[in-house]
């Protein structure tokens, strides 16, 4: 079985730098790219085609949320998991309304993480 190929879009650097350790450490899993931005998040979704984009909700330029409508309307899309320190209700319906697959709170990502990616292992295309 290949590995589950992942897109992290993240301005946080230190963000990116967890979840890249904590990713790297899981098997049946590869980083495939990382962008800052969700301009470079939307290209490089389309270039790399990834089976899951982490993405961050709020980024300079363009946010998460845009991204994720932009990402959401490609030829089969990838599954994508909002990511966000502000986590409330109102973010998470955004969110999903965006058309995001899941929500994990940042803060919670290093728990939360395995049970995404065992999701996006499951066959559903």
């Amino acid at each position: 079985m290949k590995p589950l190929q992942i897109l992290l879009v993240d301005d946080n650097q230190t963000f990116l730098a967890l979840a890249l350790r904590l990713l790297s450490s899981l098997d049946d899993v590869e980083v495939i790219g990382w962008a800052y931005d969700g301009f470079n998040g939307v290209r490089l979704a389309e270039e790399l085609c990834p089976d899951l984009v982490i993405m961050d909700l709020g980024m300079p330029g363009m946010g998460g949320l845009q991204a994720t409508r932009l990402i959401k309307a490609q030829h089969q899309p990838p599954l994508i998991v909002i990511a966000s320190y502000h986590d409330d209700v109102e973010r998470r319906e955004h969110a999903a309304a965006a058309g995001a697959d899941a929500f994990v709170s940042k803060d919670e990502f290093e728990k939360q993480i395995a049970m995404f990616i065992e999701k996006a292992q499951r066959p559903i295309r």
